[in-house]
C-alpha cells in the first residue's frame, strides 16, 4: 500500500460497488426474428450471484467469482408490464459460446466458470421458439483472483502509537476467513500472532528516530486449492502528529 491510503482496496472494487445490492440486472430487448422496437419488444431480466465467494461483512459490492466459485443464473422475460411464463418454453444457456444446460421451463442454472481470472465471461440464455421469435441475450460476468488487503488504521499512512496494529481483510476467497492461512512480514523479517492471524502488531525500538519507515507485506491462502493473494504496505513512524 503506498502511503496517504491507509486502507487499500482491491483495484477492480469500484466495478464491485457499481454492482452492488446482490444480483447484477442484465436488462435489455430481445434479438428477435420480427421484434424490431427495443422499447416495445419484451426484455430479458437475467440476474447471476457467485457462490462461495466469501466477502467481508461491511463490503457494499457484490461478490465475484475466483478461483473455485461457482455461478447461479436466472433469467426472466417482462413484455408489457408482467412477467411471461417460461415454464413450456425451452431454454438453452450458453457460456463462452459453449452450451452448459438447457431444456423446458430451464429458467436458472449454476455452472463453474472456465478459464483463469483475472477475465470475463459470456452468459447467454437463448430461447429458440418464443411467442415473439427467436430470443436471445447475453451479459458479461467478471471473473477475478482473490484479493488481499492490509487494514492499517492511520490516516496518510503515518502513525505514533507503539506498537503498530494492522490487520488482514481477504476478498473473493473460496474460504471464509477462519478457514485461510496468513503470513506476515514486517521489514523482511517474518511475523503475526499466533492467537489472532489476520493481525500483526509491530513493536519499534523505544529509541526509533521519527520518520522511520516500515514495510509490512501479508500472503493469505488457501490451503484447500493453495490460491494466495499478496498485499504490501508502507508506514511511516512520526513520534508527533
Amino acid at each position: 500500500m503506498s502511503k496517504g491510503h491507509a486502507l487499500r482496496t482491491p483495484a477492480f472494487s469500484l466495478l464491485a460497488i457499481l454492482l452492488a445490492g446482490g444480483a447484477w440486472f442484465g436488462i435489455g430487448s430481445m434479438n428477435s426474428a420480427h421484434a424490431q422496437t427495443a422499447a416495445t419488444g419484451p426484455q430479458f431480466i437475467l440476474t447471476w450471484q457467485a457462490l462461495n465467494s466469501e466477502v467481508p461483512s461491511s463490503y457494499i459490492g457484490k461478490a465475484l467469482p475466483s478461483y473455485g466459485s461457482k455461478i447461479t443464473a436466472d433469467v426472466s422475460i417482462l413484455e408489457n408490464g408482467k412477467l411471461e411464463n417460461l415454464s413450456g418454453q425451452t431454454i438453452y444457456w450458453y457460456l463462452n459460446d459453449t452450451l452448459i444446460g438447457g431444456g423446458a421451463g430451464v429458467t436458472g442454472i449454476t455452472f463453474t466458470p472456465f478459464g483463469t481470472p483475472p477475465s470475463s465471461l459470456t452468459l447467454k440464455v437463448e430461447l429458440p421458439s418464443d411467442p415473439e421469435g427467436y430470443l436471445v441475450h447475453s451479459i458479461q460476468i467478471p471473473l477475478v483472483p482473490p484479493q488481499a488487503v492490509i487494514l492499517a488504521p492511520y490516516p496518510g499512512g503515518d502513525f505514533s502509537s507503539n506498537p503498530v496494529e494492522v490487520t488482514a481483510i481477504p476478498y473473493f476467497f473460496n474460504a471464509s476467513s477462519s478457514g485461510l492461512t496468513y503470513a506476515w512480514a514486517v521489514n523482511g523479517q517474518t511475523g503475526g500472532s499466533a492467537e489472532n492471524p489476520e493481525s500483526a502488531a509491530v513493536t519499534l525500538p523505544g529509541n526509533t528516530p521519527s520518520g522511520t519507515g516500515i514495510t509490512v507485506a501479508l500472503a493469505i491462502t488457501n490451503p484447500a486449492n493453495h490460491v494466495s493473494a499478496n498485499a504490501q504496505s508502507t508506514l511511516t513512524y512520526e513520534s508527533q502528529l
